[in-house]
């Protein structure tokens, strides 16, 4: 009789922290694409400046081939993937930005760079928590005996937004000069800590 009083306790605690790791995991990806929203829709104003100075132009089209469409419509993977595609589009035109002189003094562009790195924080920071609660999640619904559960629940494993942000590349700049300083490596931006 304890036995099965203990498999009936085991089931009933697995059943509810496998639910509610699957709607923290809807929560918490709600709010990261909150980010992703807000850096994609910076990215028009990315697009007409570097398409105004005629630069990246195959880079450009990649990403608006990227935004066209309709980004509410696509699955969590679907955004995950074109996420980390457009991470390193953006770091393209880092790379051309850092060595144009012409930009560094367009304020537009100054500004956009600034909310850039603000969503940019903000993805980094949330990327933190989802990741972690989609390893507990994932665990769970691919280790015995837990895994019985999520297969009768139909739960299945879900997407990490995996990108190693430390070869991320950013760009950094003076407001009080308003022109770009120069394009680091996060990497060594964290070793000088």
């Amino acid at each position: 009789m304890i036995i099965i009083i203990l498999i009936v306790c085991y089931l009933y605690v697995t059943y509810n922290r496998l639910i509610y790791l699957n709607k923290k995991t809807d929560k918490e990806f709600l709010e990261l694409d909150m980010f992703f929203k807000r850096r994609i829709s910076l990215l028009p104003n990315l697009i007409n400046i570097f398409s105004r100075y005629n630069l990246e132009k195959d880079t450009l089209n990649r990403i608006i081939f990227l935004i066209k469409d309709d980004y509410e419509k696509m699955t969590i993977k679907d955004k995950i993937d074109t996420n980390i595609e457009l991470n390193n589009l953006i770091d393209k035109l880092w790379e051309v930005a850092d060595t144009n002189i012409i930009l560094k003094q367009n304020p537009v562009f100054l500004n956009t760079i600034k909310q850039f790195n603000l969503a940019e924080e903000e993805i980094i920071f949330n990327k933190k928590y989802y990741n972690e609660i989609i390893n507990k999640y994932n665990k769970k619904v691919n280790h015995f005996p837990s895994n019985i559960i999520a297969k009768l629940l139909k739960l299945k494993p879900k997407y990490p937004y995996d990108i190693d942000e430390t070869k991320r590349r950013i760009i950094k700049f003076d407001t009080n000069n308003r022109e770009v300083i120069k394009l680091e490596d996060k990497a060594k931006k964290e070793d000088e800590f």
